[in-house]
């Protein structure tokens, strides 16, 4: 008579096992893949029919695909790398671009989906949602497939191959009449008396002059900032590493000097330290409103806009493009290239140099 056994392996539950004596007098023992005990019991109960009738053993099981979904769960809680900084703040991000899928495809098994199928819901839900937010589903779902891949759950990645839409140009940013007018803006309500009107004012102030990102600004410590060499060290993003993982550091624009001087008189106290102590999330509530008050025109992403104001005006300036990827922190210059066609030279003279027939003055 055979048993079955429920198998724990350091403290971690691996299965239900069944042991049997097989028709050859073997006394064996096997992995059921069932999920409970009753249907391990029922695997059991078929072994020794077959093994009645003098059959050998059964044949070992093929444990059923998981559902689209259940192999996103399993992803989300199992899916780590080195190169992820914030693995809680990944998953999030993981989280809210494939829940852009799910109601189309979580219900089919995991391993029945193809490319074909994978171009349909691209073209479905392009629908809806905008060229970058496609992009980032389809990016996050072949991530997902190629390592289920390598965990040999599925057998082939269908995301592979299949072509992802093209998003529109990001860049908006602000003109040089509306960052002036911004910044005075600011300084007036800055001047009323509101901490939070003064916290604003600067932070505007140095996300224009410097280009760094809402992180960079929100990491950003007095440790950080050296005024008398007007020294600027972007170390944190948040409370974490900056986007390219290392530190970068920056001249401090000399405007800014007096306007961080002034901000540091009414900044409140922090535990480490922060130039502006306030939520994440503060930004992006205060900013539309001091928008409106200066009349300029409202981003899809407002603070964003701060950073391609910055990098457009420099490259409008006759800035040099690698020198902006320098300073914005960007580990690849092609991600930088987006601004070269604001550059006042970009292609001017280039089409001239390829010429044909006489010489000039020939």
């Amino acid at each position: 008579m055979g048993e079955v056994l429920r198998k724990v392996k350091g403290g971690k539950f691996i299965g239900w096992y069944v042991r049997y004596v097989d028709a050859d007098g073997r006394r064996k023992q096997r992995a059921s893949h069932q999920p409970s005990h009753a249907l391990a019991r029922q695997y059991l109960i078929e072994i020794e029919a077959r093994i009645a009738r003098g059959q050998v053993g059964i044949e070992e099981p093929k444990a059923p695909s998981p559902k689209v979904s259940e192999l996103v769960d399993r992803f989300l809680a199992e899916y780590s790398r080195p190169k992820i900084k914030d693995l809680h703040k990944y998953r999030m991000s993981a989280r809210k671009n494939l829940r852009v899928a799910l109601p189309l495809i979580g219900k089919r098994p995991a391993d029945a989906l193809k490319p074909a199928d994978i171009a349909k819901l691209r073209d479905t839900i392009a629908l809806k949602y905008s060229p970058a937010s496609v992009r980032g589903c389809l990016a996050f779902l072949a991530t997902v497939y190629s390592w289920a891949v390598k965990s040999e759950i599925v057998p082939v990645n269908p995301v592979k191959g299949v072509e992802r839409p093209v998003p529109a140009s990001s860049i908006d940013f602000y003109d040089r009449g509306e960052v002036d007018t911004l910044l005075r803006v600011a300084a007036e309500r800055a001047a009323a008396g509101e901490q939070s009107d003064r916290l604003l004012a600067a932070c505007v102030h140095l996300a224009v002059h410097t280009g760094l990102r809402k992180g960079e600004l929100l990491g950003l410590r007095w440790q950080d900032l050296d005024f008398a060499t007007q020294r600027l060290t972007v170390a944190r993003s948040y409370t974490t590493t900056p986007k390219s993982g290392k530190a970068r550091y920056l001249r401090l624009p000399s405007s800014c000097v007096p306007v961080l001087r002034e901000w540091r008189k009414s900044c409140r106290t922090s535990p480490d330290g922060r130039v502006f102590p306030i939520h994440r999330h503060s930004l992006d509530a205060w900013t539309p409103g001091l928008l409106e008050a200066a009349g300029c025109h409202l981003p899809a992403h407002p603070w964003h806009a701060m950073r391609h104001t910055f990098a457009s005006h420099f490259i409008m300036s006759g800035g040099n493009i690698l020198t902006l990827q320098k300073i914005l922190g960007h580990s690849d210059v092609k991600m930088t290239l987006i601004y070269a066609h604001l550059a006042p030279d970009f292609l001017g003279q280039e089409m001239e140099r390829v010429r044909f027939g006489p010489a000039e003055g020939s």
